[in-house]
């Protein structure tokens, strides 16, 4: 039955030593701390339970003829206290999946002037 024992280097065809295999798992790899993604938009629907949805425009040149062309993106985001109103723009930042589609929490109202 010792014959059966294999080491999981054998297995893979790797040759695994005990003195590199401690030493891997004690060392991580350093975790990059990054800035989280903040955009801003106008709301365009609230009809969702503490779920609004916001739209983001954007102007880019086109590729041929360099005339300035509207681009827009939705994105659905948690609003708590269902504070948001169809019209207002507001600033929502990136966050762990709440949802298939939520993926940002509402940071702030903007005041328009």
């Amino acid at each position: 039955m010792s014959s059966l024992a294999f080491s999981a280097g054998a297995v893979m065809g790797t040759r695994v030593s005990v003195k590199t295999a401690a030493v891997a798992s004690t060392r991580r790899a350093p975790v990059a701390v990054t800035a989280k993604q903040v955009l801003e938009g106008k709301v365009v629907s609230t009809a969702m339970d503490k779920s609004a949805v916001m739209m983001v425009e954007r102007k880019v040149p086109h590729p041929r003829y360099h005339k300035l062309v509207k681009k827009s993106a939705k994105f659905t985001f948690h609003d708590e206290a269902n504070a948001c109103v169809v019209g207002e723009r507001v600033r929502i930042e990136a966050c762990r999946p709440m949802s298939k589609s939520k993926k940002f929490t509402l940071l702030e109202k903007v005041v328009q002037k």
